[in-house]
């Protein structure tokens, strides 16, 4: 959560797209269980249809996905939209208003003049059934205008940005995204282009290096281990919620990394993780968190779901505001022995601030981040 002031308005009425309001889209993800189903993110297919192709499963659909992701990152919108999008896809960033295929195509195209040099990469991809979950990092050079759909020309920074992408991709039997539900923090985005007023809070600096071993897939295949791993977080958001923070923590290693992807750092080890726990909980004393859908792959879940809660309470320099949120998130767990080792979290920090007063509502407050660098990689791959 950041104490953004309303400076921060102008920066980002710069680069809305949708035509509704944020809090306008409160509907969760479409409800599935463990076994899910996935989507993509960019333009319904215009070239001819490729021959058909047999229903990948596994590892294969991971391939297929990375595949897809190379025709974004080497400029073949024709090889992208014949191979990996159907007919009708839908996109959703969370908190957003809905994204069709041609929109989000025109949305990605001008983000290629934007950022010639944008390459998205495969972090981690988790393959549970039909259900594609990855994380993508972003990266790229606003070294041209960024001129998106309605919206004024902005300059180029010629700053560079790296952040990380999750989405869920529901795939036909066809191997091509049907549906995608995403999100990327907007105001990190805005942050490393430098569009930010100067009394914001600084945001996390531009991703420069992936993750160890990239891309990591893991294929679920509804073991015991998996099972265990769905309680393991499930019973650590009930402590949560009950403000149990020692069993909280004790689901944790010792050297747990919680990485908020709206923080301006990770926060590593149990002491850290600690005060910043307490911190929030001083701001939101009756803060909920509610799961819609998780998913199991070998040591990752991944939990959608809402947050609510009233800010009564100040939280560092934020001084509180009264005011009520009702926001979803993302969170990716890993696991190791059966205690959580890393926390990748993500939430629309700009929906979050229009929520607490902290700027207004605006008409078309797409994300930067998340129909722009977002378009771009949530247009990767077999989306969800």
């Amino acid at each position: 959560m950041k104490n953004l002031s309303i400076g921060v308005v102008l920066a980002l009425s710069l680069v809305g797209c949708s035509k509704k309001k944020p809090q306008e889209n409160k509907e969760p993800p479409a409800p599935v269980d463990n076994t899910g189903s996935a989507g993509a993110m960019t333009g319904s297919a215009g070239s001819a249809a490729p021959a058909a192709e047999k229903t990948l499963v596994g590892k294969d659909l991971a391939d297929k996905y990375v595949k897809c992701l190379g025709f974004i990152n080497d400029g073949k919108a024709d090889d992208f939209k014949s191979n990996c999008v159907a007919d009708g896809y839908k996109g959703h960033m969370l908190d957003e208003a809905e994204i069709t295929a041609d929109q989000l195509t025109g949305e990605f195209a001008s983000m290629k003049k934007s950022f010639p040099d944008m390459k998205l990469s495969p972090q981690l991809i988790l393959i549970n059934n039909r259900d594609i979950l990855a994380v993508e990092l972003s990266q790229g050079t606003n070294s041209g205008p960024m001129a998106l759909p309605g919206m004024p020309e902005m300059p180029a920074t010629n700053k560079k940005v790296g952040t990380l992408f999750f989405h869920r991709l529901a795939i036909n039997d066809a191997n091509k995204a049907t549906e995608e539900w995403g999100i990327e923090d907007p105001v990190t985005f805005m942050g490393q282009l430098g569009m930010l007023p100067k009394t914001a809070p600084p945001v996390r600096p531009a991703i420069e290096k992936g993750w160890d071993g990239a891309p990591i897939i893991a294929v679920a295949d509804g073991g015991d281990k998996e099972k265990k791993n769905l309680d393991v977080v499930k019973k650590l958001m009930d402590d949560f919620n009950a403000k149990k923070n020692a069993d909280l923590l004790a689901a944790m290693t010792d050297d747990a990394v919680e990485s908020d992807q709206g923080d301006a750092k990770d926060h590593t080890g149990k002491k850290d993780i600690e005060a910043g726990l307490k911190m929030f909980q001083t701001a939101f004393p009756d803060a909920k968190v509610t799961a819609d859908n998780t998913w199991a792959a070998g040591d990752y879940v991944v939990v959608t779901g809402m947050f609510d809660g009233t800010n009564t309470g100040n939280m560092g320099p934020m001084k509180k505001t009264g005011k009520k949120v009702d926001a979803h998130f993302v969170e990716v767990y890993k696991l190791k022995d059966g205690k959580v080792s890393n926390v990748w979290r993500w939430m629309n920090g700009m929906a979050v601030m229009q929520q607490l007063g902290m700027m207004p509502p605006m008409p078309g407050a797409g994300s930067a981040a998340g129909s722009a660098a977002g378009s771009a990689a949530g247009s990767a791959a077999p989306k969800k």
